[in-house]
């Protein structure tokens, strides 16, 4: 079974909550015209996610997985070895993908003090997976304050 399938089956609740749609998966033929204008082969787990759908939508501050179509439409505004892959509030801010050699990646975001891109994550599952504890700005401990996505993300790369 897709890792993302069974990952978003085991949180229907959170799913519901953050008003989460599936858009359709991506063809062959996406991933193709995509992999043909990087630089670098996509990683397996980003093909597995976009043939399992092809981005989400939410009601969370209208977060989102881009499409693979509108990652296309974005690449020429990136370095070569990397694409968009979600945003929030229409590009208030995003989360790019950093394509590396030897088939890694990293999921970066501006570090809002420094503006600086900072690494948040080094797999789309686990950045799914912490976003799916909550949304962007889940308080999920009263005595935490400080428990936003970005929060959770830095907290797991520590």
């Amino acid at each position: 079974m897709n890792k993302f399938k069974q990952l978003f089956e085991n949180k229907k609740g959170i799913i519901k909550k953050l008003g989460i749609i599936f858009n359709k998966p991506c063809s062959e033929q996406d991933i193709t015209d995509l992999q043909s204008k990087l630089s670098c082969p996509l990683p397996s787990d980003l093909i597995e996610f976009y043939t399992f759908c092809d981005g989400i939508e939410t009601e969370d501050f209208m977060f989102r997985i881009v499409q693979i179509s509108e990652v296309i439409d974005y690449l020429n505004e990136l370095k070569s070895n990397m694409l968009h892959f979600a945003e929030y509030m229409i590009y208030s801010d995003q989360w790019l993908i950093q394509l590396n050699e030897g088939g890694s990646y990293e999921i970066l975001n501006n570090d809002h003090e420094t503006k600086e891109m900072t690494v948040q994550s080094n797999s789309i599952f686990e950045f799914l997976e912490i976003y799916l504890t909550g949304g962007l700005f889940s308080k999920l401990n009263n005595n935490n304050n400080n428990n936003s996505f970005w929060d959770r993300l830095n907290k797991n790369l520590g």
